[in-house]
């Protein structure tokens, strides 16, 4: 796999002021990806002043002086993708962009390094104060095992190590911070010489750094940041925390302090890491989930940080077993590689899964992980760039006895975190002029790929797209069967056939499977949607072939034994009874009941339920897989650097021999008709002391060949579809009730839902479904789509259209849904065509035909005890229900 490594070219130099700018051509796409890196996290933080990191990566999107806006409103109506995020080391905004607008997203950056203070005030931070205090719950407090981290941090990393506090900070702490505070914070660390800077993509080399030094190069220097290069925890012994949560499951952490990035034991923990839990043929994943089914799963990683690192280990047990259990089997296994006893299988196993995932990141040029993160990454913490291209080299050197090394490294300095369900749990019974930003420069050119058809003898048909000079290779075989194929009675069959098809095949057991996928750096994926399936994989141009011999030969000969489906079917119930862990979840299934009804093909859950997953034989398994699954219903994707007629003669040595069963013949989805729509409800799930309430709002709307889609798709964008959308402004940016609230439209061929919502704060659930309601009412009354909104969402579709072509697997995907929705071959490279058809006036009657605001349904999942009385001032029906949509009395 040596031969196949990317090897980027990039040009460094530094300002004036200190900063540092990386730039790296590649005029594959017409994008370009800016990446920025502060070098201060929440380690920089003072005691008492916690969380102003995590803080300031919200308020930097609040607006600055010559842009006192939203950062993302002038970015989205271009089509760009954007976020941002803190670590205790670091803090990094990305921005993919339309290359023309380069000199518009450098202006805006520029101004938020070098001006934001003069427009900071109490209420900018008060409103972010309270949208950080939103994402503690929802990602914390909200979240099942969600405090585990609040609990280990502190614990691994003793006060006054400044790891000791999390990344989001103490809520007290926020509270008490002044804007004073806070302003001081930036002018320490948000400066150009404590900066890197990353350009990746479609430019000029001499353009872009003429616009770097025109936007950045007169901003001051600030003050130099003293750096520790390392500080060890101070951890000395054994600790054992006993904690509760209202989960179903018991689960284990295991914690080892280590040492930081670079160091050189760091390639050794890491190898050990993936050796121990790393994919399905790991030590622990085969021991403990697979072997005894002690576990539900379990996960290993190495944290390695800036100063310092940490080992951990999680696992969750299985009912009926014990944490005990799983710390027992997690030390024999540390005893055994302590021993030396390291194959050098699993040592090339784990060098070429770290080997294929780091080709798989530098594939995207941006986004988290992307080749501009990278450099930013190995620039910041390195000091040298050019450690994207040698990084590597430190791994393939690790050694047997390095991995043995490394394992005697975690010692009795250890915190041992134990979670166990409350015992007094009573969930419901579930079924430059920098005042003037820069023009665009002209629009670059693209076309989206059309595919290359060809079709097998046995009826496969087969897309292809040739991408060179990417050394990878993506595939999905997509069938044109899903959960909504499943039968009243055996709700969830869809989801467990494709379950099981990695499960073992008539010559290969689900080890062999799993441990010949990733030892090709790989591993195959098989979802069963609504209506289609699809199974995917991809690997490196040395490898694929092998890739794809396995990939068929799951898709094809599936054995269906009994010893695994009840392996699976055991799973799938613990899952099952695990979903009134999440408040999310609830939500989610509950909704899809109420607006589909109940136990229909589009409306119960497509894992299935508790009777039906338990009632399936391996019979019903081999019906269902005869009946859907055949070459004349199905379509293979390929795309990457091979010809068209590379790919038809690897799908005829692949897939043909695949013959249809006669079972398939004749099949045809049952029609059940929606219910008639109620007006507008309340219909609550309760899930007793959760930290937020999860609203959904929605419908049933048209279906996805609709001749209105494109019209409602760009409704959907102005109302609730993307980060600047009204709703999300509104309860997020201007009320602060919520971390993120969206709508979105879940297609179907047949007629789709509309949801709109987010977790929001329990005390303002009341007002969360009145501020909801009024979006839905001005949208089709006095405040409708305007001129600009509307141009807007069409330029914002269209040039985010070049980024979803990225990646050979986002190929794939785009195909995919294509082939799902019966979409001709060149439907995207028609789409900028067929959007300049539409105009506003479609907008504005799609909504007042296609918004039922008469009819609505609202689904929260929440405390009842703390919400139901504010509700009923509403005046609305209310209805209790249960975890899958069924209207049950209240408790």
């Amino acid at each position: 796999m040596d031969d196949y490594m990317i090897s980027i070219e990039f040009d460094k130099f530094t300002l004036s002021n200190g900063l540092d700018v990386i730039l790296s051509r590649d005029d594959s796409l017409p994008v370009t990806s800016v990446n920025l890196w502060y070098h201060v996290g929440s380690k920089n933080e003072d005691e008492g002043k916690t969380g102003f990191a995590h803080l300031f990566e919200h308020v930097m999107f609040e607006g600055s002086k010559n842009h006192d806006s939203s950062f993302f409103e002038p970015l989205m109506k271009v089509g760009a993708n954007l976020n941002g995020s803190t670590t205790p080391d670091r803090t990094n905004y990305w921005v993919d962009v339309p290359s023309n607008y380069l000199e518009l997203l450098l202006w805006l950056e520029s101004d938020r390094m070098g001006y934001l203070l003069e427009v900071l005030t109490d209420r900018k931070l008060d409103v972010q104060r309270d949208v950080v205090k939103n994402e503690r719950r929802q990602n914390y407090e909200n979240r099942p095992y969600g405090m585990a981290h609040m609990l280990l941090q502190p614990t691994v990393f003793p006060a006054p190590h400044p790891y000791n506090w999390t990344t989001i900070g103490s809520p007290e702490d926020l509270d008490n911070a002044s804007l004073d505070d806070v302003k001081s914070f930036f002018r320490r660390f948000y400066t150009p010489n404590n900066a890197s800077l990353a350009i990746v993509g479609d430019f000029d080399p001499d353009d872009a750094r003429s616009l770097v030094e025109k936007y950045f190069g007169d901003i001051p220097p600030g003050p130099h940041v003293e750096r520790a290069l390392r500080m060890d925890s101070s951890l000395s012994g054994a600790v054992d925390i006993t904690s509760y949560d209202r989960v179903q499951l018991s689960r284990l952490y295991m914690s080892w302090p280590t040492v930081p990035a670079f160091s050189d034991d760091q390639p050794s923990l890491d190898m050990l890491a993936a050796i121990l839990g790393d994919g399905r043929s790991s030590r622990l994943y085969r021991s403990l989930v697979y072997e005894r089914r002690s576990a539900r799963e379990v996960q290993v990683y190495h944290h390695d940080q800036e100063i310092a690192g940490e080992f951990i280990v999680q696992a969750t047990a299985n009912p009926e077993h014990s944490l005990d259990e799983l710390e027992s089997e997690l030390l024999r296994q540390l005893d055994d590689i302590r021993s030396g006893n390291v194959s050098e299988r699993e040592l090339q196993r784990a060098r070429n899964r770290i080997q294929a995932s780091h080709v798989f990141q530098l594939e995207r040029s941006g986004g988290f992980g992307g080749r501009a993160d990278q450099l930013n990454y190995y620039n910041t913490y390195t000091g040298d760039a050019e450690f994207i291209n040698k990084d590597l080299d430190r791994y393939m050197a690790v050694t047997v006895e390095d991995v043995r090394r490394a394992a005697g490294m975690l010692g009795e300095a250890r915190v041992k975190l134990s979670i166990h369900p409350e015992a007094d749990r009573n969930a419901t019974p579930s079924p430059v002029k920098r005042e003037q930003a820069p023009a665009a420069a002209a629009p670059p050119s693209f076309a989206a790929p059309v595919p290359n058809r060809s079709r097998l003898d046995n009826g496969l048909n087969i897309l292809h797209v040739e991408r060179r000079g990417i050394p990878t290779v993506a595939f999905g075989l997509v069938l044109r069967s899903g959960s909504a194929d499943d039968t009243p009675d055996r709700a969830g069959i869809a989801h467990l056939t494709t379950t099981m098809l990695r499960e073992g095949t008539a010559t290969r057991d689900s080890g062999q499977i799993s441990d010949e996928m990733e030892f090709l750096g790989s591993q195959i994926r098989a979802s069963a949607n609504r209506e289609y399936t699809v199974i995917t994989s991809d690997g490196l141009t040395s490898t694929w072939r092998d890739t794809l011999a396995v990939l068929g030969d799951v898709a094809m000969n599936p054995a269906f034994s009994e010893h695994e489906l009840e392996r699976i079917r055991a799973n799938t119930l613990t899952d099952l009874r695990r979903v009134s862990d999440s408040p999310a979840t609830i939500s989610a299934r509950a909704t899809r009941g109420v607006v589909f009804g109940p136990g229909t093909p589009y409306g119960h859950p497509q894992s299935g339920t508790e009777v039906s997953v338990s009632a399936v034989t391996r019979s019903d398994l081999q019906t269902y897989f005869d009946t859907h699954f055949d070459p004349g219903s199905a379509t293979f994707i390929i795309v990457g650097d091979l010809s068209l007629d590379e790919a038809v003669d690897a799908a005829e040595k692949t897939f043909g021999g695949w013959r249809a069963s006669s079972d398939s013949e004749g099949r045809a989805r049952a029609v059940v008709a929606p219910p008639e729509p109620s007006p507008t409800t309340i219909y609550l799930a309760d899930k007793p002391g959760a930290a937020q309430s999860v609203v959904r709002t929605g419908h049933l709307t048209i279906p996805r060949n609709h001749p209105d889609y494109l019209a409602f798709n760009l409704f959907n964008y102005i109302f609730g579809g993307q980060f600047s959308a009204r709703l999300n402004m509104n309860l997020r940016q201007d009320k602060g009730y919520s971390y993120g609230y969206m709508s979105t439209v879940d297609w179907n061929l047949a007629p789709s839902m509309l949801v709109a919502g987010g977790g929001v704060q329990t005390a303002v659930t009341k007002e969360t479904v009145i501020e909801t309601l009024k979006e839905f009412n001005e949208i089709v009354g006095d405040r409708p789509v305007t001129e600009t909104e509307f141009a807007d969402a069409v330029q914002g579709l269209l040039r985010s259209m070049p980024a979803q072509f990225e990646t050979q697997s986002r190929i794939v995907a785009q195909l995919t849904r294509m082939v799902a929705y019966d979409l001709p071959d060149d439907y995207m490279s028609q789409l900028p065509g067929n959007l300049a058809k539409v105009n506003i006036d479609d907008v504005h009657r799609v909504a007042s035909e296609l918004l039922d605001i008469d009819h609505l349904s609202i689904v929260i999942a929440g405390d009842a005890e703390s919400v139901e009385s504010g509700l009923r001032e509403l005046g609305m029906p209310i209805a209790r229900i249960d975890y899958e949509g069924r209207e049950v009395a209240a408790s």
